[in-house]
């Protein structure tokens, strides 16, 4: 909860800079159509209608009713980013590792088959930050009871400096980042594909709804970690 005692951080301790920070949102490639239509990434709440639905049903029905503390919003009135490319429910993917988040669906597709949009702390902060509630960061998945999470603009920036000073950066591994509502498209800064081929695939989905956007190529962030793959 914000406010509450948190372990002392030595002075010379690594700071995250916050207006360099990426977020990501992964989803499945056949959920282009819909995100494309509707000019922006959609919380379940605000409308979004996945083609495929990486989230467990019953894990999303929890989102709907769990509430953000401090708030009048429940988790699902939030559009959910990762803080890393590293970040475990990713990695369950990219593993084909069962999760009770996911759905066994999402587990089983290949990690290809999925796009990452990648934005920054910046943008999503740039609508009304001072609104507590507006960014919301979990240092577990939010609808976790007991999580840590904070809604006021100065709790999100200290606990997500908390987050990256711990075991060298790997507390955001777990952490969630929740925008309010949507995410314009216009806030993007590109959108992450394991191949070619979905490169082109993605390319003419966006010609195709007269979206421009950067499409870039990146094939480690589909790929398992060195220690997942060492196991």
């Amino acid at each position: 909860m914000p406010g509450a005692s948190r372990p002392a951080i030595a002075s010379d301790a690594p700071r995250l800079d916050l207006k360099a920070m990426r977020i990501y949102h992964v989803t499945h490639i056949d959920n282009l159509p819909p995100i494309l239509d509707a000019g922006a990434l959609l919380a379940d709440a605000a409308g979004a209608v996945p083609v495929v639905d990486l989230a467990a049903p019953h894990a999303r029905e929890y989102r709907r009713t769990a509430t953000i503390a401090d708030t009048d919003a429940v988790v699902a009135d939030y559009v959910p980013f990762l803080l890393t490319t590293d970040a475990h429910v990713w990695e369950a993917v990219r593993t084909a590792t069962p999760d009770p988040r996911l759905h066994d669906d999402a587990v089983k597709r290949a990690p290809s088959d999925f796009v990452i949009f990648v934005s920054s702390l910046a943008s999503a902060q740039a609508g009304d930050p001072e609104t507590p509630g507006t960014i919301v960061v979990s240092e577990a998945d939010a609808a976790v009871a007991g999580a840590t999470v904070a809604t006021e603009w100065s709790d999100v920036q200290r606990l997500l400096q908390r987050l990256y000073r711990e075991d060298d950066g790997s507390g955001l591994d777990g952490a969630e980042l929740l925008v309010r509502e949507c995410l314009p498209l216009d806030s993007v800064a590109l959108i992450a594909v394991a191949n070619d081929p979905v490169r082109d695939r993605v390319r003419a989905a966006l010609a195709g709804a007269g979206v421009r956007a950067r499409v870039a190529v990146y094939p480690p962030w589909f790929q398992p970690t060195a220690d997942a793959a060492a196991e």
